[in-house]
Formats: structure tokens, C-alpha cells, sequence
């Protein structure tokens, strides 16, 4: 178990630096993805959704941004559309 819970650090880590050496940004999609809400700072979104213990509505809450439902998801990207047409890939692919 607890060599699981290492392997998922190391991975959140690496997913981490990746989207820093990107310079990407957090995206906060409705719950359909079908109209961006806001976009924040890679940075403030972390350490805000670590406060938040993983709520985006009070992560974006903490981050000056009102009225976010708890249905939105926050995609990563450097566009909303690059952001938005990632999840939708992986989307298709998961439905395989």
C-alpha cells in the first residue's frame, strides 16, 4: 500500500514540473467543458486547490474568482482551447 501511495507522488510531482517546464495554465471549465469560467496562474491555481483539499469551487474561491460551481473541472493547458481539446482526446480514448 504504501508503495503505491509513493508511486502516485512521484507521478503528481512529475505531472507538476511538466506543467511548469510548459508554463501552462489552470483552465476552469463548466461541468461540460463546453465554455471556459476563468483561467489562473499554474502557481496560485496548486496552492490553492492544496488549501481548498482539492474543491475547485473554493480553490478558485481563494484565488479571487466568485461563483465557480462545484461541477466545474480545471483543465491544464497554455490555451483553453489546446486545454479543452486535450480532455476531449483523452476522452475518445478512454471510451475505447
Amino acid at each position: 500500500m504504501a508503495k503505491r501511495r509513493h508511486q502516485r507522488k512521484d507521478r503528481s510531482e512529475q505531472q507538476r514540473q511538466l506543467r511548469q517546464r510548459r508554463a501552462e495554465r489552470a483552465f476552469i471549465f463548466d461541468k461540460d467543458v463546453s465554455r471556459c469560467l476563468a483561467n489562473v496562474d499554474r502557481e496560485d491555481w496548486e496552492d490553492a486547490v492544496s488549501m481548498a483539499g482539492g474543491n475547485v469551487s473554493d480553490a478558485a474561491a481563494g484565488c479571487g474568482i466568485e461563483g465557480i460551481p462545484k461541477s466545474a473541472k480545471v483543465l491544464w493547458g497554455n490555451s483553453a482551447d489546446e486545454a479543452s481539446s486535450i480532455y476531449r482526446r483523452w476522452q475518445n480514448r478512454r471510451e475505447r
